[in-house]
């Protein structure tokens, strides 16, 4: 007989050797827990090993994600592209997730828009797998509920905005990370939706330790370089080890890489991307460049992102993770979430800079970061402040909600 009164699944990652990921699954856990009691929460993992030796610390049990792939399931998903068929064989046991819990948390970031690259084009592939599964769950007779997410936008394609509009109006609740993502869903006919702050704020350090300052942070990620020119390309390499160079010959101050994703897929690994840049930079300016240590994933950079004057972040995981510290940081913007994001923090988008502009405002931008860096990192201080007391209070008022008292 189960002992627990829900079962709550997490499900909608790839790893948490996105240190991103980390910290949305930690803050989750944290929200589930104040929310239910009597419950149980069953993460789904694609990376089983990696994440149960990095989660171990926290209560939840971890299942590992089977993946099977048939010739046969790659032919017939073939078909379903060139149809436009809405759903797709899905490389997993989907029914076993399903089956195994009452209700599933869509946990993930950027997952429920389109890529800004697609968006530019009159039509565009808008299937997502993510919605697939979910719309299981729901014909299944269970709630989704997404947390931590940044949602749209669509594009201007009708069929991509009817397809999430349909499948979205009939999750429990979407509960967005910033504003502008519930103003595009209200303006698109959603009114499922509520405001809470993103994971990542309630995942704290416990080092205490006041450290000077020495390095200029810097979180750059090819997967920011793909979302803006839609592929690498070696000149964009080059334009951003030159910036690097810069930025050092600028300030004079030592930089500290930063990684927050170590993916196995080369596209989307911020140690390997930043390291190419770093070969890429004029040999004198190397030994001024550092690399931070990855192994204690999101709460492990906490100490080291404290010697920092300011950190520029492609990653809004990294740049929460710094802001959490009073650390001034500089929003690099790809998508929307930096936007929506650094509106949060800040009440305006003065220290958000486009990443298709950096070689032009990034280093102005920093220099007067540093100028202005105490009175910044007072406004973090109290902005920070201001943060937790929302989650706070606002706890009974989302309880309710599920509840269906309100």
């Amino acid at each position: 007989m189960n002992k627990f009164n829900l079962i709550i699944g997490l499900y909608g990652i790839y790893g948490v050797y996105n240190f991103g990921c980390e910290a949305i699954v930690r803050g989750a856990v944290k929200l589930i827990h104040e929310l239910y009691t009597d419950v149980k929460i069953v993460y789904f993992s694609y990376n089983y090993e990696f994440d149960k030796n990095a989660l171990k610390d926290i209560d939840i049990e971890i299942r590992e994600i089977k993946r099977r792939c048939s010739f046969k399931d790659k032919i017939i998903n073939k078909l379903c592209t060139i149809l436009g068929s809405k759903e797709r064989v899905l490389y997993f046991d989907y029914n076993e997730i399903i089956d195994s819990v009452d209700i599933i948390f869509s946990i993930g970031g950027d997952i429920y828009t389109i890529p800004k690259v697609l968006r530019e084009n009159k039509t565009y592939p808008y299937y997502n797998p993510l919605v697939d599964f979910c719309n299981r769950v729901n014909k299944a007779g269970k709630e989704v509920i997404v947390y931590g997410a940044s949602v749209g936008p669509f594009g201007e394609y009708k069929k991509a905005i009817e397809y999430y509009r349909k499948h979205l109006s009939k999750y429990r609740m979407i509960i967005c990370r910033e504003q502008i993502s519930i103003d595009y869903l209200n303006k698109i006919g959603l009114n499922n939706t509520y405001f809470f702050p993103d994971p990542a704020f309630q995942v704290k350090g416990d080092d205490k330790t006041i450290v000077n300052p020495m390095y200029i942070g810097i979180n750059l990620s090819p997967l920011s370089v793909r979302e803006i020119y839609g592929e690498f390309g070696e000149n964009n390499c080059n334009k951003l080890a030159n910036l690097l160079d810069n930025i050092y010959e600028e300030t004079k101050i030592e930089l500290l890489l930063i990684p927050h994703v170590l993916s196995s897929d080369q596209g989307d690994n911020d140690f390997d991307f930043l390291k190419h840049l770093l070969d890429l930079m004029k040999p004198q300016n190397k030994t001024h460049v550092h690399f931070a240590n990855c192994k204690g994933g999101f709460l492990g950079l906490k100490s080291q992102l404290k010697s920092c004057y300011l950190v520029v972040s492609a990653r809004m995981h990294c740049a929460i993770n710094v802001i959490d510290e009073n650390i001034p940081t500089i929003f690099l913007s790809y998508s929307q979430k930096s936007i929506g994001m650094c509106e949060f923090v800040y009440g305006t988008r003065e220290w958000l800079v486009d990443l298709k502009s950096v070689d032009r405002d990034l280093i102005p931008k920093i220099q007067k970061m540093l100028v202005n860096r105490s009175i910044i990192t007072d406004v973090l201080s109290e902005r920070n402040f201001m943060i937790d007391n929302y989650y706070l209070e606002n706890l009974i008022e989302l309880k309710n909600i599920l509840k269906g008292k309100r």
